[in-house]
């Protein structure tokens, strides 16, 4: 029996595939939310669908920079979350949530494309922790898997049960 080694193509392969799947699936969430609901939220607190996209692209943004060793810019995670959410806001339509995900999306990937088999099976030491960078380049599917969870509790709260799979 022989065991078998992930190389560092392998790895950008399969975090290419795990984004993109993550990236389908929000716009499957987005794409399925009724104009009227673009900018809903149940409570004050809670980000609408088109923010939920735009806040998911800008995340991919910053997780890229952070994995590339930019500092993290914020004092804390509450100074964080107020940045994120006044960033969100500007967002209304699908049109500019949408374009604004490709945009952030084909950077990433590009990215990941040039990264070279060293760096991938590096070890990067981040605010969150130290990570092997080929481990780290799943945080921004995660990220996006997370708030595609929110925007799907969201359709349930007004009453949309489909799961939207076919």
């Amino acid at each position: 029996m022989t065991a078998h080694s992930t190389t560092g193509e392998d790895i950008v392969t399969q975090a290419k595939a795990e984004y993109l799947r993550a990236k389908a699936r929000l716009l499957v969430a987005f794409n399925t939310t009724p104009d009227d609901k673009l900018n809903w939220s149940p409570s004050a607190s809670a980000r609408t669908p088109v923010e939920l996209v735009a806040h998911s692209a800008s995340a991919v943004t910053l997780i890229q920079s952070v994995i590339c060793g930019e500092p993290w810019p914020y004092a804390s995670l509450t100074e964080a979350d107020a940045a994120f959410r006044a960033a969100d806001k500007p967002f209304k339509t699908r049109e500019q949530a949408t374009r604004y995900l490709e945009e952030s999306s084909n950077n990433f990937i590009t990215w990941l494309d040039s990264l070279t088999p060293e760096q991938v099976t590096s070890t990067i030491h981040i605010i969150f922790g130290s990570f092997p960078l080929g481990v780290a380049v799943t945080f921004a599917a995660d990220h996006m898997r997370g708030h595609t969870a929110q925007l799907e509790y969201i359709q349930t709260i007004w009453g949309d049960y489909d799961w939207h799979v076919s």
